[in-house]
């Protein structure tokens, strides 16, 4: 009698592993299906950036931000754990995993962790990708766009510099290390909003757009225009042409007179930046590129997300997005125009995602229609 209990017992034991596992594998093929052209284009980017560190010979590394991956992949297994485990159901009680614990609340916990892990996993690598191509610029296309930038960027702005225009009003040390601030919450802002869309599963539509969206605009407006029109900026104007006056020159002495009252931590990053430039150094965030301006670039990208979000968010999001082009032209680090070509680039490249991602969306709908019928 003891036997026949204990095999029983075996057998439930292992048709409820198969179970598992069959729903894993599940949860898994949709959430490659669902990342589908999200990852598609994080592979193209990554299999065109090794080509060119092969073609240029340059530092190229999957794992500049491997900390980024590390906490990543540690994220996505110890949601998956506690999701798992029967005793607990804390994540229940967090609205970004599983609104509420009604009924079904663990059935959702594993559909958002599934859907955000690719996501997770592959961002790092893709970021590091990124930075890879980047710090090596002035390796691949030299640094000479600098002066004509200058020249244009006077041109837009009645003769003056745009810096100068600006500088009545924000040109004060405590206001500038507020903004400095601004300017350095711009990657624990995108780590949050990337977060956030990995784990949504109620809009795919608009978590595709972001993030093809957010693929899209690295490479284009990080990566391309960059190669094309390689610049420094106006923080390294005087270093990229020592024998030529530097109209920046004053910005930058404002700068380090504020930095002396409070602490302005863009003048350590931009000298750390140059220093990694001239020792050939692949670090994360490591790179000089000027135009156009990705933080600009990444901002916009936000505040067109909030805008289909909702109001609050979408206020917050505008605001973000003034006060960072405020802070690029203000602390050095971009001409006025580099603000304006991805505030003109990046709703053109959203657009255009948008219609990606209905593809991946149509294309997700007729894989579970071929495999119902199959």
């Amino acid at each position: 009698m003891v036997t026949n209990e204990t095999s029983t017992n075996e057998t439930s034991l292992a048709d409820y592993k198969k179970e598992r596992r069959s729903r894993f594998s599940i949860f898994m093929l949709r959430a490659l299906r669902q990342n589908a052209m999200f990852l598609f284009l994080s592979s193209v980017y990554i299999f065109i950036a090794l080509i060119l560190s092969n073609i240029y010979d340059i530092s190229y590394s999957l794992v500049v931000y491997d900390l980024l991956w590390i906490v990543a992949a540690g994220l996505v297994f110890f949601l998956a754990y506690l999701a798992n485990a029967k005793t607990s159901n804390v994540l229940a009680q967090i609205p970004l995993i599983a609104p509420g614990n009604g009924r079904g609340w663990r059935f959702r916990i594993y559909k958002r962790i599934s859907v955000a892990a690719p996501v997770f996993l592959v961002f790092p690598l893709f970021i590091s990708s990124f930075t890879s191509i980047k710090a090596s610029i002035g390796v691949i296309n030299p640094y000479d766009l600098d002066h004509v930038l200058m020249v244009i960027d006077r041109f837009l702005h009645g003769g003056v510099s745009a810096w100068r225009l600006i500088h009545p009003i924000v040109g004060y040390p405590i206001v500038t290390a507020a903004i400095s601030i601004v300017y350095e919450a711009w990657f624990p802002v995108l780590a949050i909003v990337v977060t956030a869309v990995a784990l949504s599963t109620r809009n795919m539509p608009l978590r595709n757009q972001f993030l093809v969206t957010l693929v899209l605009t690295w490479a284009f407006l990080g990566t391309l225009l960059p190669l094309l029109l390689p610049a420094v900026g106006p923080c390294f104007y005087g270093l990229l042409y020592p024998d030529r006056p530097d109209p920046y020159r004053p910005l930058m002495e404002y700068l380090l007179a504020a930095d002396r009252q409070y602490t302005i931590r863009a003048l350590d990053l931009q000298q750390a930046l140059w220093a990694d430039f001239e020792a050939g150094e692949l670090r994360p965030g490591s790179g000089i590129s000027a135009t156009p301006s990705m933080h600009v670039a990444i901002a916009t990208l936000i505040a067109l997300l909030a805008r289909r979000v909702s109001r609050l968010f979408s206020v917050a999001a505008i605001l973000f997005l003034l006060l960072t082009m405020i802070a690029t032209v203000h602390l050095g680090w971009h001409y006025a125009v580099d603000s304006y070509l991805s505030l003109l680039a990046v709703p053109l490249i959203w657009s255009w995602a948008g219609r990606i991602a209905m593809f991946n969306v149509r294309g997700e709908r007729l894989a579970r229609v071929m495999a119902w019928r199959a």
